[in-house]
């Protein structure tokens, strides 16, 4: 258990993670360090009695009998390593405590657009030595929040106890589409005309003869200039 750093989180932190999501409308959840459950545990109920349904990452394989029997689903043993996640809208973790950067950031590459909220060992964000987490701290500056809880995981509710401040990390992801990516491509289709035979004529073409006599003669292309009148003309551009 030292090795895995298995430290279950208590009901109340379980509901304060759940609490911090905006988006109500859990679609797919994954929870990246199950556990035994305790996370999906506490997942909110709808009008009608329903909790959402939660996929599971354990890298303990000794706990996925216990999850299966709560009905969740498990997809995975090591989250560091899983593919696919971009179809999630949610994302719960309560990662390793000497991972936490790792996991949470690997929690937010994985989306294509939704929100994560984690429990992290606070020192991460008070502590950013690392590139890891100065990246981190910046997204939580853009995208998210933080609330630290002291003594998160001291006290009756407790299984395992920890002298330990935590940081619940909530960060909201847009969809990849909002950013600008078109302006970047249309800027390598821009072209140069002041360059001296910057013009490129597509792989296969048909131009009439006026058109394609000014062209050689811009590009300065010996022997095709005395092209005679409407000869259908193809040019080839050559690798």
């Amino acid at each position: 258990m030292d090795d895995l750093q298995f430290y279950p989180t208590p009901r109340w932190l379980a509901e304060l993670v759940w609490s911090k999501f905006t988006d109500r409308n859990f679609v797919r959840v994954i929870d990246t360090s199950a556990g035994d459950g305790a996370l999906p545990d506490a997942a909110p109920r709808n009008y009608y009695d329903h909790a959402p349904k939660v996929d599971c990452i354990e890298i303990d394989a000794t706990k996925h009998p216990i999850l299966r029997e709560k009905a969740y689903r498990v997809v995975g043993l090591d989250f560091l390593n899983f593919e696919g996640g971009h179809c999630y809208s949610h994302v719960i973790m309560n990662p390793p405590f000497a991972e936490g950067a790792k996991h949470l950031l690997k929690g937010w590459d994985m989306l294509y657009e939704g929100e994560v909220s984690a429990v992290i060992n606070a020192q991460t964000l008070r502590n950013p030595f690392s590139a890891e987490r100065k990246r981190l701290v910046k997204l939580i500056e853009d995208h998210g929040d933080v609330q630290f809880v002291p003594d998160a995981f001291k006290g009756e509710e407790v299984v395992r106890e920890a002298n330990v401040e935590v940081a619940v990390v909530h960060l909201v992801k847009p969809a990849e589409c909002s950013e600008d990516w078109i302006g970047s491509v249309i800027e390598t289709m821009a072209v140069d005309r002041n360059k001296e035979q910057s013009f490129e004529l597509p792989r296969e073409l048909a131009l009439p003869n006026s058109f394609v006599t000014n062209q050689v003669r811009a590009m300065r292309i010996p022997g095709l200039v005395s092209l005679t009148s409407g000869m259908r003309v193809v040019l080839f551009r050559t690798q």
